[in-house]
């Protein structure tokens, strides 16, 4: 991860999560894991620093699929509730072979057609952590604090990242009932287009479960046994990665057009939004503050 500048670090949630935050840890040391006996299986009470991110890729002037290069001057995000669950990620689900099929290998997957892999195949298995104070970030102006995270020791691989609905925290007002806007400028040989792209809560509804949520996100496999850092990678490039910038209107005197309702533009911001490659998880053992000196 590159580090960025540190926009502040928030405090431990206060209550309003507790009761399922209790449920969490209640569950797993119910299941027999051992917890408070000094055993590193699975079942020990954590808690973890959490922090979001923008990529690289995203921060720069970047091109997308459709020949368009970006530089973004604003990417305000609302954040809602991390899930970190036990279950692969739905990329694993996906992974393409690592040999080309044989002819008896295409024949028989012609004859019993394969089933493709899409969220509501995704089994997240067990619960591992839970971050879920709101709150909502500009991700241009860098790496940014989020709550502490309640947890259990054990193997994490997957997590449910989940869009604040509606928006708290300082950029609530800006996001103006939305859960995700960018700004910048798209240009395409002779064509220019300065753009606003904005979404509500409905749009990025998960079609597995219909709340604002992206489910079954890259959580870097790890075995969660002790205090750390989980930073949550956002990448607006993938959410702009199949927009079609040309339909977008010129704006006036320099200002932001924004991408009309209905319009492919706005279609291909959303579906971007919903990737689960827009969103990645790791896990780092010491503190924020070991981690950004590492960094530097």
């Amino acid at each position: 991860m590159t580090s960025t500048t540190t926009q502040g670090r928030s405090q431990r949630p206060a209550a309003p999560a507790a009761a399922g935050l209790l449920a969490l840890t209640a569950g797993a040391l119910a299941a027999g894991c051992g917890a408070g006996d000094g055993d590193t299986t699975t079942g020990k009470r954590l808690t973890l620093a959490t922090q979001v991110a923008p990529d690289a890729a995203s921060v720069e002037p970047f091109t997308n699929a459709l020949g368009w290069t970006v530089t973004l001057s604003k990417a305000h995000l609302s954040i809602g509730a991390l899930h970190y669950f036990e279950g692969a990620p739905v990329t694993a689900l996906r992974a393409p072979p690592a040999r080309a099929p044989s002819l008896l290998e295409q024949l028989a997957r012609w004859a019993v057609p394969e089933a493709h892999a899409h969220p509501g195949h995704y089994q997240a298995g067990e619960a591992r952590g839970l971050m879920a104070e709101p709150t909502s970030v500009d991700l241009l102006q860098g790496t940014t604090a989020l709550a502490e995270a309640d947890a259990v020791s054990g193997v994490v691989r997957s997590a449910r990242f989940t869009f604040g609905a509606p928006p708290a925290g300082p950029f609530a007002a800006a996001l103006d009932g939305h859960v995700a806007a960018v700004e910048g400028r798209a240009e395409k040989g002779d064509l220019a287009r300065v753009f606003r792209a904005r979404a509500p809560a409905a749009d990025v509804a998960s079609d597995a479960t219909g709340e604002p949520a992206v489910e079954g996100c890259v959580f870097e496999e790890v075995f969660l046994d002790g205090p750390g850092v989980v930073t949550l990678v956002v990448k607006p490039a993938v959410w702009l990665d199949q927009v079609d910038f040309e339909e977008v209107a010129e704006g006036e005197g320099g200002a932001p057009a924004d991408l009309e309702p209905e319009s492919q533009a706005l279609r291909g911001f959303t579906r971007g939004l919903k990737k689960g490659t827009a969103y990645a998880l790791s896990f780092a053992p010491g503190s924020p503050e070991e981690l950004e000196d590492k960094d530097r």
